[in-house]
């Protein structure tokens, strides 16, 4: 039985206030729930978790995956000079760089309002990347200083720019997208989601397995 403003009462005899604690890729909200022995009570912890939502939260910024690609991406984000805290999640438990697995980032989404995937494997990313959207992640755009962008260039959420990569004129770059070290993308290039520019190339990485191909162009 709803008692207006997104409250009701359910039939083991609890309620429930529900609030929008995100929204997905396709801009839907995500929901949370508060329950409460009382209207009243369900409100107030709700309000309580609109509070923390509202809180402004530091630059921090949270990696997943700690190798050879995840030390790049930290590298490029210690350059921008930007974040307060740079930390990696990793599901290997002997890395010992990392604060814990992948699933502990929803733990992190408020010590932690950034994140981003920094693994070779497209299957990989894109799901993760997703994931971190519906937790309420942030995910920025990171472009090392030495890379060469024209102004124009069209570059999506979670996507990855490397040191000393040049990109063309009217280059459209996907979301979660990587450009590696010294890559020279032509220009009218386009990079679809996800995919990855390895220096004169589009390849794909699956598995561990690269590869090559064809260029996307308008």
């Amino acid at each position: 039985m709803k008692t207006g403003d997104n409250v009701r009462l359910r039939s083991d005899g609890r309620y429930e206030a529900r609030y929008i604690k995100a929204r997905d890729e396709a801009g839907k909200p995500v929901y949370g729930y508060c329950y409460g022995r009382s209207e009243e009570e369900a409100r107030e912890k709700r309000e309580y978790q609109l509070q923390k939502l509202l809180k402004p939260r530091c630059m921090n910024l949270l990696i997943l995956g700690a190798g050879s690609h995840g030390l790049d991406v930290y590298e490029i984000a210690k350059s921008l000079r930007i974040f307060s805290t740079i930390s990696f999640l990793d599901d290997d438990p002997n890395n010992e760089r990392a604060v814990g697995p992948w699933e502990k980032a929803t733990e992190l989404v408020n010590e932690y309002p950034m994140a981003v995937v920094a693994v070779g494997d497209e299957d990989i990313r894109k799901e993760w990347t997703r994931k971190l959207s519906s937790f309420g992640f942030i995910l920025p755009t990171l472009i090392h200083p030495t890379a060469f962008i024209p102004d124009e260039t069209e570059i999506g959420t979670g996507s990855v720019i490397c040191a000393r990569a040049t990109i063309g004129t009217a280059v459209h770059i996907g979301k979660g997208c990587i450009v590696t070290s010294g890559s020279n993308v032509p220009r009218r290039t386009r990079i679809p989601d996800w995919q990855q520019f390895e220096f004169d190339k589009i390849i794909r990485e699956r598995n561990g397995n690269k590869v090559p191909v064809n260029q996307y162009k308008e």
